[in-house]
């Protein structure tokens, strides 16, 4: 291969190039990670919630639990229309994090810019600016200027996590479809101890922004985010001098003290790139989709972005790959930024009628959800985020068959020594096949079968039995783990022993009862480079590359 300075380049230090740094790394990649700023800049809350899925990506980091334990947690969604609740929605309670934890993006930027700072495969540098960039069959060359100097890098790939403003993007003249919307938008992060409930609170035409909306985030240290819709004339730069601010505050919170931590206008957009991949630059995050805040789909869907590239990055650069693995990635998180972008669309139309006739409509159904359910129901406060389903994957074949193939592989509690303490820490290292069987010869038959083909790449395999069923006759390179009295969710048991194979960033991509089946599967999945049945990957040799690669703890 070409020389390189690191097999692969990610601009921008914000979390999704930090978390696709890190999750490379947990794959045995090398990563250059570059910002146009000279050091990590507090912005106020910016993205202010992460979604309990999107930590278990950070937990493959390690960098899960500190934003766990300092966010505030929070599952109810209430609504409110002219200051009267017509709705509460209860999400719930995950085994792992979540469902939804409010903390600053900045908080979580520090968390994996110290984690990274401390990986020797990823080097971090500030104050890169960059300034051109040109790509052949081999790799990518980008030139920063950095200090008054001039530096120049050369990468197998880029990844372009540079903004809604991206640079990227500009030179190489990527297509940014969609719109900017005409309405502006007010964050304020103020420091109060209110009387609320720490639960998200939205408001339509509340007497303190009549005719418009208003939505409320507690943040940790008694930090709260108040975002207004503004009328088109606002100026808050002469609110601010005038005082008028502050009586917009005091509106809100009434004669509770408060302290100004932070204060941004801004205009949302509905937009993505036309192409994820362009040659070997791939755009992630909001340089190749933005959204507005609505459901809090921008960070949590860029970090989904980050942990689909960074898996088939590592196949490529394996061998056990080629380039055209990559296609899926544009393929399965363009369809996640097109279904984003749907959602949001709604929740727009409704929050801002686009003529008269539907504000007025809007405004009949605003009166009448406080006395009818049906027109409850109506009333769109934004859809909250969950990571998209691949059911259009080339990578899974026959998704249509289960309603769980192309998902998120959903969570268990798991009991015994030694072993994790939930399913979703088994994934993330690796390929891994789930062997779900009422008892040790049902999943040992399956392990056989499965090793019956060559394996074109590394997997590892776990038996699933419940407590108290004795292990007899498991191979020994079968990890085993053991349900909790609550046993598995529904949908991955069968009346036989049935088999799954989880990807590396936790999505289902394959079942059968079949275990002969099983090497195909993991081919297709993969996007192996080489023929399914050529040997090139003995069995055995494959799961010795696969143990270290699992998460959880052989037993």
């Amino acid at each position: 291969m070409t020389a390189v300075d690191a097999p692969v380049g990610i601009v921008g230090a914000g979390p999704v190039g930090l978390v696709a740094a890190l999750r490379l790394a947990g794959l045995g990649v090398a990563s250059i990670v570059l910002d146009a700023k000279p050091s990590l800049v507090k912005q106020g809350s910016k993205a202010c919630l992460i979604q309990g899925d999107v930590l278990e990506i950070l937990d493959k980091a390690g960098c899960a639990d500190p934003v766990d334990a300092e966010g505030v947690t929070w599952r109810v969604a209430r609504t409110y229309v002219a200051n009267e609740e017509i709705r509460a929605v209860t999400h719930p309670k995950p085994l792992g994090y979540g469902p939804f934890v409010n903390i600053s993006q900045y908080r979580i930027e520090q968390v994996l810019a110290e984690r990274a700072a401390a990986e020797p495969l990823i080097d971090l540098r500030w104050d890169h600016q960059v300034e051109d960039v040109a790509q052949d069959a081999a790799g990518v060359t980008l030139t920063a200027r950095t200090s008054g100097a001039e530096q120049v890098l050369r990468f197998r790939h880029l990844v372009a996590c540079d903004g809604v403003r991206s640079t990227l993007r500009e030179l190489l003249g990527v297509e940014w479809t969609g719109y900017t919307h005409k309405d502006r938008f007010l964050i304020t992060d103020i420091k109060a101890e209110l009387p609320l409930a720490k639960e998200r609170h939205f408001h339509y035409n509340p007497s303190f922004n009549p005719g418009r909306q208003l939505v409320m985030h507690p943040q940790p240290d008694d930090i709260w985010r108040i975002d207004w819709q503004l009328p088109p004339d606002a100026d808050i730069e002469a609110e601010r001098a005038d005082g008028r601010f502050d009586a917009r505050v005091r509106a809100v919170i009434g004669d509770i003290p408060y302290e100004i931590d932070w204060v941004s206008t801004y205009r949302f957009h509905q937009r993505v790139v036309a192409r994820l991949r362009v040659g070997r630059v791939l755009f992630a995050g909001d340089a190749a989709h933005a959204l507005p805040p609505y459901g809090s789909r921008g960070m949590n869907s860029g970090i989904q972005d980050a942990d689909n590239l960074a898996w088939k990055l590592a196949q490529i650069e394996r061998g056990l790959a080629d380039e055209e693995l990559l296609e899926s990635y544009h393929t399965e998180r363009y369809a996640a930024a097109r279904e984003n972008l749907r959602v949001t669309e709604a929740t727009i139309r409704f929050m801002v009628p686009p003529h008269p006739l539907r504000r007025w409509a809007r405004s009949v159904l605003l009166r009448l959800s406080k006395v009818l359910p049906s027109a409850e129901r109506r009333v769109n406060s934004g859809r909250m985020a969950e990571p998209y389903v691949y059911r259009e994957s080339p990578l899974i074949p026959g998704a249509e068959a289960h309603p769980l193939l192309g998902a998120f592989a959903p969570d268990a509690a798991l009991t015994g020594e030694g072993a994790p303490d939930r399913l979703r820490r088994l994934f993330g290292r690796g390929f891994t096949g789930l062997l779900i069987a009422p008892d040790a010869a049902g999943a040992a038959r399956l392990a056989a079968e499965a090793r019956s083909h060559p394996w074109a790449v590394p997997a590892g395999l776990v038996a699933v039995l419940p407590a108290g069923v004795p292990a007899d006759g498991l191979p020994e390179d079968v990890t085993l783990v053991r349900t909790g009295p609550e046993g598995l969710p529904a949908g991955y048991a069968a009346t036989t022993p049935v088999w799954w194979l989880v990807r590396p960033d936790g999505h289902l991509a394959a079942r059968s009862t079949r275990g002969e089946s099983f090497a195909a599967a993991l081919h297709t999945a993969a996007g192996a480079s080489v023929p399914a049945d050529d040997g090139t990957t003995p069995e055995g040799d494959a799961a010795r590359v696969a143990a270290p690669l699992l998460r959880g703890t052989h037993s």
